[in-house]
């Protein structure tokens, strides 16, 4: 039996279905009152509906120990996906909470039921900044004096956890994707972005980032785990490119011209000033921060040779993200 905690999010929801075709018994963690339904339009987009009836829901919260160790009662192999992911300073308390709390209490249960395995999913955004210019490797660390954003930092807190886990007696691994592209509930994680640029824009931030698809990042997590590939961390990365080309694949997948038109350094800094004025008249939500701004100007790239070079494992293009995604969202409820 394996369990997998974030079973609704992007992730979560790919490798339920990476695991049920592996036929895999599957177990899923889902709070009290969580809508479940994104997980049957995702596997209807893929045809797999007949395989929703094989997942075994369970209630339990990352913040409740004793729900995740009822959870976890016979399971094997931990997926742990379940993560907050927000960029507004606003959410610092919730982020530590969920992600470093969160998974102090997954390794704890995890380590109280004897699990076998531990796949914890992390982000490149817990990779150390690299600043010749080269790709980013696993083996650069994470300056936790650096000026991070409240969800790095969170992130890097949780991979602490795991390490502890590990001088405990777990077996773990740990993965970093990047910008997961894929079929999810809209206004969440990617899907932000996708709904955006799916109404059009004429606008692209000048940096650079990377992005991998939702389904290779399933197949890399179950590969990592089949293999008990328990020696380090593992970056996901699908393929580096600017944020201008991102957008226009994107943008163009709607049948939208491409963004034509760089934002400027001073327009982003001025955007993340009136925000933060407006915050308190948007319900405490900031829309443009310091630590957004700051991503968008950076031109970050990272190396998958680590993950290519153990599993053989080959990824997928954004375009072929791009192209799935936008597949989904044109469907009835998607």
């Amino acid at each position: 039996m394996d369990l997998v905690t974030g079973g609704t999010g992007i992730v979560g929801v790919h490798l339920l279905r990476e695991l049920l075709h592996r036929g895999r018994p599957v177990r899923a963690l889902a709070r009290a009152g969580s809508d479940t339904s994104i997980v049957g339009r995702v596997f209807a987009h893929y045809g797999d509906e007949a395989l929703l009836e094989r997942i075994q829901w369970v209630e339990g919260d990352l913040l409740d120990v004793l729900s995740l160790e009822e959870a976890m009662d016979g399971v094997e192999r931990v997926f742990h996906a379940a993560a907050e992911v927000s960029f507004n300073p606003g959410d610092t308390r919730k982020l530590d909470r969920v992600n470093r709390k969160g998974t102090a209490n997954v390794v704890n249960a995890a380590l109280r039921t004897h699990v076998k395995l531990l796949v914890h999913v992390s982000s490149t955004a817990a990779i150390g900044e690299v600043l010749s210019g080269r790709p980013a490797t696993e083996d650069d660390a994470f300056d936790p004096g650096g000026s991070h954003s409240p969800y790095a930092d969170s992130k890097w807190a949780a991979e602490l956890e795991v390490e502890r886990g590990r001088a405990e007696g777990l077996e773990a691994v740990i993965a970093n994707p990047c910008i997961v592209l894929g079929p999810g509930r809209g206004g969440r994680s990617s899907m932000g972005l996708v709904d955006r640029l799916a109404r059009g824009s004429r606008y692209y931030p000048p940096g650079s980032n990377a992005v991998v698809d939702a389904r290779d990042v399933a197949h890399a997590l179950v590969e990592l785990a089949d293999k008990r590939a328990i020696t380090g961390r593992y970056l996901l990365i699908g393929e580096n490119l600017s944020y201008r080309e991102l957008f226009g694949k994107l943008a163009t997948s709607f049948g939208h011209p491409a963004p034509g038109f760089a934002l400027r350094p001073w327009m982003l800094r001025a955007a993340a000033s009136a925000s933060t004025l407006l915050g308190p008249f948007l319900g405490g939500r900031t829309l443009v921060t310091r630590h957004t701004v700051r991503s968008s100007l950076a031109r970050r790239s990272w190396s998958a040779g680590r993950v290519e070079a153990e599993l053989g494992m080959r990824f997928r293009s954004a375009g072929e993200a791009v192209a799935n995604v936008a597949a989904f969202r044109g469907r009835p409820g998607g």
